[in-house]
């Protein structure tokens, strides 16, 4: 066989060299390219962003004009030689979002009078508890929801309120007994039982799982209670949530003790936005607690920052774009923000329950007394059924919906402890669909 001629293969070499070398300088040339388009890019997104942290400087607390957005894509279009094929408006935008999240806007100035003149005082009675809606009063509710983002219901009755306080220790020392703790059980009036390693949780608030005393459900199907949210939402076909019991002992001498909510959003204020814009049956929902004992300044009662949900657009328009933004959770205010100087303490008496918006800046005082502040936390929302925009049960950790097959199943709660129900129970607490009959228009607040 013949041997193949040297200066053939030399010629191949030669050849396959210098298409590696052509495919080298091809590959340079993108790498090359790349580099300067998002050199390109970088430079148009420096410019926007110096145009529009000068506009904002200018005009703190302002929206950003459609204006001021074509002002920087012509400021591009003219100034760098870039390839437009990509959406400049929508690079524009992101160069706002981007320059949010990094740096924030401006605050505006406010005086003392400006701010408080946000804030309005809810109406507060001579022996300084607040002023009490009855259940029924559905326009006096939604009004004062309107205006301050919250209200205060009267639901239980004395005896009520005293047989839960009953069985909320009642449970929680069932749960001593389950894990084996030894010592004396929890007496609400006996302040030697209240020592952290006689409580079953090791949770700073004390209790970590949710209640299932049969008197927790009684009062979860309330009628007063029912009545309210129906009146709130213009909706009768709710769901309950089945959330914890509350539990905050009294501190005096106990400086440890003293623990309270930071002021925060639970769900944090851009999503509520969101749900605010997202059309007619558009709510973020409503929290509530019902005081099973006098709450007043010494024991410690509920925060919030009256007139919050009106100003939250404005808040998000001087505050920095938080990652939390794009999610579904809770958001708490700085200690900086000069919101938390307009907070105003809930004092509750006995069987009140406070309402207020999820869009509501919120928390708790520390207790300086020496009694126990109970109370239970219960709230209601549209039901699937009912059609609304927003999948509340999807949304809420406590929904009767996710709570009662898991409590089911793992054996907290026995099947049988929830027949006998009547039927507005079993639909409050998702057993049962609502028949069609039961409905309002929805005319949830702004």
């Amino acid at each position: 066989m013949p041997l193949p001629c040297f200066s053939g293969l030399q010629c191949l070499v030669s050849k396959l060299t210098l298409f590696g070398t052509d495919r080298r300088d091809r590959a340079g040339a993108d790498v090359t390219g790349k580099i300067e388009r998002r050199d390109q890019w970088n430079e148009a997104q420096k410019l926007a962003q110096s145009i529009l942290r000068e506009w904002m400087q200018k005009h703190p607390g302002e929206p950003v004009p459609e204006e001021v957005f074509r002002h920087c894509q012509q400021e591009i279009e003219s100034s760098i030689s870039i390839d437009t094929t990509q959406s400049l408006q929508s690079f524009v935008r992101y160069a706002r979002v981007d320059l949010l999240r990094v740096e924030g806007p401006p605050q505006k100035i406010r005086s003392e009078e400006e701010w408080q003149s946000l804030f309005p005082r809810y109406p507060t009675l001579e022996n300084g508890f607040m002023h009490c809606f009855d259940s029924s009063d559905s326009e006096g509710m939604r009004a004062a929801l309107q205006k301050y983002g919250f209200c205060v219901v009267k639901v239980l009755t004395k005896d009520e309120c005293e047989q839960s306080v009953q069985a909320m220790f009642e449970e929680i020392n069932h749960l001593r007994i389950q894990k084996g703790l030894e010592g004396p059980l929890i007496n609400v009036e006996d302040h030697s039982t209240w020592e952290d390693k006689n409580w079953p949780s090791n949770c700073k608030f004390l209790v970590d799982y949710v209640a299932l005393h049969p008197q927790a459900f009684a009062n979860r199907c309330s009628k007063k209670i029912y009545e309210a949210f129906c009146g709130i939402f213009q909706e009768s076909r709710l769901h309950v949530s089945v959330d914890k019991w509350g539990v905050a002992r009294g501190a005096k001498g106990k400086a440890r003790w003293r623990i309270g909510l930071r002021p925060h959003w639970d769900l944090n204020p851009w999503q509520c936005l969101r749900d605010f814009e997202s059309g007619s049956s558009g709510h973020p929902g409503y929290q509530g607690m019902v005081a099973l004992r006098d709450q007043d300044l010494e024991t410690g009662c509920h925060l919030t920052l009256p007139g919050c949900t009106h100003f939250l657009k404005q808040w998000s328009l001087e505050r920095k774009l938080e990652k939390v933004s794009k999610t579904m959770k809770s958001f708490r205010a700085s200690q900086e923000d000069p919101l938390l100087r307009y907070m105003q303490p809930v004092p509750l008496r006995q069987g009140e329950m406070v309402i207020w918006s999820c869009a509501q800046l919120h928390g708790s005082s520390h207790n300086h007394s020496n009694k126990m502040r109970l109370s239970q936390y219960i709230r209601m929302f549209p039901a699937k059924e009912a059609g609304w925009s927003i999948n509340y049960d999807e949304r809420d950790t406590f929904s009767c919906t996710r709570v009662l097959p898991r409590a089911i199943r793992k054996g907290d709660l026995p099947q049988e402890a929830l027949e006998g129900l009547e039927e507005r129970s079993r639909c409050l607490l998702g057993l049962e669909q609502w028949p069609e009959t039961e409905q309002f228009l929805p005319k949830p607040l702004g």
